[in-house]
């Protein structure tokens, strides 16, 4: 029952713009699926959108079940893609560190919840290269300088927990 509970709790924590904005009532919305709490969670309008939410879109990921046709990682690329577009990764503001340039970022903060919560990165993260060569990244595939701060960060948090 409290597992049930706290997959409700996804959907009745929808921020109040998104809903508003997809013209959505919580008192009158069906209980929607993983799959597409997730999807309201890492979409466009979800302008607000930051770590807790995109958090949130990975947890929702353990209650994706059999019957939907779904891959679970290919799922989980897409909200780590979406958190990737929601930053700047074009300058490094006169840092030269990519660590220090990325912590603002809500990809490095999604990696610090991980982490917080006890995952082990190195199995719960897509590798490197397929991240980098996901087609849902748009045009940060060919951005040379996001390439070098996205390894650096993978090696930082990913290779420091081992």
């Amino acid at each position: 029952m409290a597992e049930q509970e706290r997959f409700l709790l996804h959907q009745e924590t929808l921020p109040e713009q998104l809903l508003a904005e997809k013209q959505l009532s919580l008192s009158a919305m069906p209980v929607l699926t993983a799959s597409q709490l997730i999807g309201l969670y890492i979409c466009e309008e979800n302008r607000r959108a930051n770590e807790y939410d995109f958090k949130k879109a990975l947890d929702l990921l353990e209650y994706i079940d059999e019957e939907e046709d779904v891959n679970i990682n290919d799922l989980k690329l897409e909200i780590l893609c979406k958190a990737l577009q929601r930053d700047n990764w074009s300058s490094s503001d006169g840092k030269d560190d990519p660590i220090e340039v990325s912590k603002d970022s809500i990809f490095v903060k999604i990696l610090q919840k991980l982490l917080k919560d006890g995952i082990q990165l190195s199995e719960y993260l897509p590798e490197v290269k397929e991240l980098l060569q996901a087609d849902q990244l748009g045009s940060l595939k060919s951005n040379p300088y996001f390439e070098f701060v996205l390894k650096a960060n993978y090696e930082y948090y990913v290779r420091g927990q081992m």
